[in-house]
């Protein structure tokens, strides 16, 4: 199997910008979202339908809050 490719560089350039662009139009003021749990089921059906269901906890700190460590407890079932 070969190697894989690094991306080109007109696509790491787009990505530098893209980043540049997505902090200047951020609110620096919002409320910091800090995902604390996310538990994923999924269920084969016999016709080949496939349920799954994710369900992500998350905490709201305002802006001034310290930004917690995260927390690494993701089940899958």
């Amino acid at each position: 199997m070969p190697a894989p490719e690094d991306p080109p560089l007109a696509r790491n350039i787009g990505s530098f910008f893209g980043h540049i662009i997505d902090a200047i139009v951020s609110d620096p003021n919002a409320p910091k979202r800090v995902e604390v749990k996310k538990t994923v089921s999924e269920e084969q059906r016999p016709d080949g339908v496939t349920l799954r269901r994710t369900v992500i906890d998350e905490v709201l700190l305002p802006p001034d809050a310290p930004t917690p460590p995260p927390v690494n407890d993701k089940h899958t079932h």
